[in-house]
């Protein structure tokens, strides 16, 4: 009988410990920026992702990401919880208003780990952020294809 409780009480533990995880886009078809390359350097799109990441996570922080990632991540705690945060840029593909194929940037944001219910609003907001600068700095284009 004791063994069916610590089974219980390792289950219900493994259970509540389970990662969370979510990925807002700049290419979804819904949500900020919606389908959009921004023709924009790689310069420029780190320094935008870094001011939107300053926005939400003191300076100290923040991480790049391992390469060849382009991109930070950091972290946000809710309670015990905690989610890891990243916010990346992916070369892109895209037609601008001429019909030419150009290349830019599209954004993604996600977290991942025990405290979805502030990773969620979080990466949200990173990516208005971004969006919002990045329509500001450079030219859109429409996605056609992420570049590897």
């Amino acid at each position: 009988m004791k063994l069916f409780f610590k089974t219980i009480g390792f289950l219900l533990l493994s259970f509540s410990l389970i990662a969370c995880s979510g990925t807002v886009s700049s290419v979804d078809s819904k949500g900020e920026g919606a389908g959009h390359v921004y023709v924009i350097s790689e310069v420029i799109a780190k320094r935008l992702m870094m001011a939107a990441m300053k926005s939400e996570f003191n300076p100290e922080d923040i991480k790049d990401l391992p390469a060849p990632k382009i991109g930070y991540h950091s972290k946000v705690q809710w309670g015990v919880d905690q989610d890891t945060i990243e916010l990346t840029a992916l070369l892109a593909q895209g037609k601008d208003s001429a019909g030419e194929n150009v290349q830019g940037y599209v954004f993604s944001a996600e977290h991942s780990g025990t405290a979805p219910a502030a990773g969620s609003p979080t990466i949200d907001r990173l990516l208005a952020h971004i969006v919002k600068d990045a329509e500001t700095l450079g030219s859109i284009a429409k996605f056609t294809k992420l570049i590897e």
